[in-house]
């Protein structure tokens, strides 16, 4: 099993080199395409130790036959997490939810000098490629050669419009 950790101060700032740091890793072993949902879950996770926790914390990163994000914090109260009330305009309370959306398994449990809250994600199958990775403008000009229709009267080719394309 292969591991990154990083300390950081219980500081804003720390969020945006906490998700960095990720990124890094994450490049760096080889798993781009779990990029954009390990910088999500790890800006969730160190937003809310320090709003909320407000102690320097320490993020892990391990690679085994998962992906796993853990944020140690030394706060030892194991609170539940509440969903507040919301409107579809509240600026905030939906972090764990957004965890819960992105990520295989998320948990929290003690730990012997506070607490410990992790999210995991599958590995990538090798060579299934993400619908992502297709430049639009590829996929644009597939349509482009498959939408053409030359049986207009007038014998020329003219792109058809089809709806949704």
């Amino acid at each position: 099993m292969t591991a990154r950790t990083i300390a950081l101060p219980a500081e804003l700032p720390s969020v945006r080199t906490g998700r960095q740091f990720a990124r890094d890793v994450v490049l760096d072993w080889g798993l781009e395409r779990l990029s954009d949902d390990v910088q999500l879950g790890v800006s969730e996770l160190l937003s809310n130790a320090v709003r909320h926790a407000g102690t320097d914390v320490e993020m892990s990163l391990r690679l085994g036959d998962r992906l796993v994000v853990e944020v140690h914090d030394s706060d030892p109260d194991l609170r539940r997490p509440v969903i507040p009330n919301q409107t579809p305009y509240s600026t905030s309370g939906r972090g764990l939810q957004i965890v819960s959306a992105i990520s295989d398994d998320w948990g929290i449990r003690a730990a012997a000098d506070g607490k410990v809250i992790w999210f995991s994600l599958a590995l990538p199958e090798s060579g299934t490629p993400d619908a992502d990775i297709l430049a639009f403008g590829d996929r644009h000009q597939e349509r482009e050669y498959a939408d053409y229709d030359d049986s207009d009267s007038g014998g020329s080719r003219e792109m058809q419009a089809r709806a949704g394309t």
